[in-house]
């Protein structure tokens, strides 16, 4: 009996050995797990992605360089009755000024994003996107009723357009040099040289967007709702036309039309500018506003509007899907316009390493 009862014993002391090494075993391969899932550090914690030898005096050059443009223009706008039966053919035959048309004037402002690529003795040359600065002479509206017969409503002539940028509290005046709406590109000139002396050009090197894939990193520097910024983004599709522009996953704002693309540069961890921000993906809808908006005139909510009603078109930006041009469409562009550009004294072979 004392050997049967020193047997069960002895098993029994020889299973919670065996259960006990078990679970030492299991304590001792989940620490060890843990250890290895949560690595301590105690120093480079957080960090910046730009190079620190660039986040400084390199930004602040390209934030000199990248200027918020301005364009103002102005229209006298004629109206005609729907009686009239005012058609082209009736309209060049007749002097608006001395004519009976009902005569109004109206005036649009918009701002974007301009670099300077050049300064000399010339004058600067700046680059932009071409929807800026691009305003037709005339605009005519036809009656919805008689639009087959071509009644004419109503014909906006514009008399004045002003294109300029603030630097040091000073506007300069900038003309049109070269510009073509299906690329969006523009290169504007400075009017008086003397008043842009002390302006820096953009003097970082030119990249090529082909190289661009999806998710390499670029930085955004321009005018945003009217505020310099500068943004990442990363590259949401690099290839969506044939034409080599691609597209930012950037959030996009009135203002940023025009702004710098920069890639670092993978070998020397340099900027390279890549293309230019020119649009958004957007929706369009009609709403009805007052005679005068909200900062011309205050309304009172409670009581029920009487003066006139007029259609506004309201673009709603799709935020997240900015169009690029790139800098290959950029580089061709100049090509084709340079005899033009060279006449006027400026030459950017270089700048798009043609030379």
């Amino acid at each position: 009996m004392f050997n049967i009862i020193s047997n069960m014993n002895l098993r029994w002391s020889l299973t919670f050995f065996l259960i006990a090494l078990t679970l030492l075993s299991f304590i001792g391969c989940r620490q060890s797990a843990l250890q290895k899932a949560i690595p301590v550090t105690h120093e480079d914690q957080y960090h910046s992605e730009l190079p620190i030898k660039m986040a400084s005096v390199d930004m602040d050059q390209i934030a000199g360089s990248v200027k918020k443009l301005f364009c103002i223009v102005e229209y006298d706008v004629y109206h005609f009755d729907e009686s009239d039966k005012m058609n082209r053919e009736k309209l060049s035959q007749i002097n608006l000024k001395r004519s009976n048309a009902r005569r109004t004037a109206f005036n649009e402002s918009v701002h974007g994003t301009a670099t300077v690529l050049q300064n000399n003795r010339y004058g600067m040359v700046l680059l932009t996107c071409a929807h800026i600065v691009s305003n037709p002479d005339t605009v005519i509206s036809f009656y919805a009723s008689n639009s087959r017969e071509g009644i004419i409503e109503s014909i906006a002539i514009k008399k004045t357009q002003m294109n300029f940028i603030r630097d040091n509290e000073t506007n300069i005046l900038l003309r049109i040099l070269a510009i073509d709406q299906k690329p969006d590109v523009a290169f504007l000139g400075s009017d008086s040289p003397s008043d842009a002396a002390d302006v820096q050009a953009f003097r970082y090197l030119v990249g090529n967007a082909n190289a661009l894939h999806w998710g390499t990193p670029v930085y955004l520097m321009g005018f945003p709702g009217g505020h310099q910024m500068l943004t990442r983004a990363v590259v949401g599709n690099p290839n969506p036309s044939t034409s080599g522009d691609f597209i930012v996953d950037a959030t996009f704002n009135p203002g940023g039309s025009g702004s710098l693309i920069l890639a670092l540069s993978e070998n020397d961890q340099l900027f390279e500018l890549v293309g230019i921000a020119k649009s958004a993906s957007a929706t369009f809808s009609n709403i009805i506003r007052p005679e005068k908006e909200s900062h011309q005139e205050t309304y009172n909510p409670n009581l029920p509007y009487e003066g006139d009603l007029f259609v506004t078109r309201v673009k709603n930006i799709n935020y997240g899907v900015t169009f690029a041009t790139s800098i290959n469409t950029i580089r061709d562009f100049y090509i084709q316009h340079r005899k033009s550009l060279t006449r006027e004294g400026y030459n950017l072979d270089e700048f798009f390493s043609l030379k």
